[in-house]
């Protein structure tokens, strides 16, 4: 403790490897070390804040939430956020969460038979966090990179609509029924068919350019010009036979008669009765998996699958062809097993 020329009381004080220096007007020494006695539990308090997992994980989510819209935030990252939030909430100091804690973490997300999509969501953001907390100075190194997921986690079913299914599907594509159609010959995602124009279709070079989608806010339909993923942004050919039972007219392709969008309801109302008039039950997620299908079965390269599908990581691409190839493997042994010669 020393007085400066000015007058002020000056100590120097080592926290966390970093020196501070404190200053108090108190008339005398002792009043002056009292003083700065408060101002140093309070800075170390206020640096205890400010390196908590909280505090950072809040810093990040309020930048995170400029990037996207409210409506995506709420569908894929809220619920989990908050999850995450609530767990590691005991951890005053972001440096204490390590690799184990949060292998911990997984584990019990695995516990509770989580598909592997939910848990890779939840590493996903958990990974955006530390990463944002090493980029700006609060740890040296990010523990979720040294996090793999098990190879045998619980996979959402991925069907495909059956043979009859497809050619029911390949017969209409009038009106409605040209959603369907059109979903099944281009793999697009149902947020991105919804969201397009006649204005995105190049007749000339037979392609189909994809560069946002449609997401709903509780019934109400929003256009966000923007698509799921930076890789999502694509071009897609126009297959002939599409084609061919394109309607002519401006505006969206797919809505009511009046030009207007469809409202949740609307949607889910006119395909419901699509799979009541046919006998079918396929969903907009089935026919896009039909259309890797068939892009497996043409022969077309892995690289330009992930392209047409668009798919931000290759090896969901690899997942689906895997899954197709090892499917029809099977069918062929039940055909073979099936065989009386």
């Amino acid at each position: 403790m020393k007085k400066r020329a000015d007058g002020r009381w000056q100590k120097v004080k080592t926290i966390n490897g970093q020196k501070v220096t404190f200053y108090s007007r108190a008339d005398t020494e002792r009043k002056a070390i009292k003083d700065i006695e408060n101002q140093m539990i309070e800075y170390t308090e206020k640096e205890k804040i400010k390196h908590s997992f909280r505090y950072i994980a809040e810093l990040w989510n309020e930048e995170y939430r400029e990037r996207i819209s409210d409506i995506n935030y709420r569908k894929n990252t809220k619920a989990a956020y908050e999850y995450i939030l609530d767990y590691f909430e005991e951890y005053k100091n972001i440096k204490d969460i390590t690799a184990v804690e949060i292998n911990i973490f997984i584990s019990k997300l695995i516990s509770k038979q989580y598909y592997k999509k939910t848990v890779a969501n939840y590493k996903c953001i958990l990974n955006m966090i530390f990463q944002y907390a090493l980029l700006n100075g609060y740890i040296l190194y990010n523990p979720v990179r040294d996090i793999r997921l098990p190879n045998n986690l619980p996979k959402t079913p991925r069907k495909i609509p059956t043979d009859a299914e497809i050619k029911e599907i390949d017969k209409h594509y009038t009106g409605f029924d040209f959603l369907p159609y059109f979903l099944l010959y281009t793999g697009l995602r149902l947020s991105e068919a919804l969201a397009l124009s006649y204005e995105d279709i190049d007749l000339k070079n037979n392609i189909i350019t994809v560069n946002k989608h449609m997401l709903f806010n509780n019934n109400k339909p929003i256009i966000e010009n923007r698509t799921k993923t930076e890789n999502s942004k694509r071009a897609v050919a126009l297959l002939d036979r599409v084609r061919e039972k394109l309607p002519r007219k401006k505006g969206l392709i797919f809505g009511n008669e009046n030009g207007t969008p469809y409202t949740k309801i609307q949607l889910q109302r006119r395909w419901e009765k699509y799979q009541k008039t046919y006998g079918v039950t396929v969903t907009a997620h089935q026919l896009r998996h039909a259309y890797a299908t068939m892009l497996f079965e043409a022969g077309i390269d892995l690289k330009d699958a992930q392209e047409l599908m668009g798919h931000s990581d290759i090896n969901l691409t690899r997942q689906i062809y895997t899954h197709i190839r090892d499917k029809r493997k099977n069918e062929t042994v039940e055909k073979l097993n099936s065989f009386s010669f």
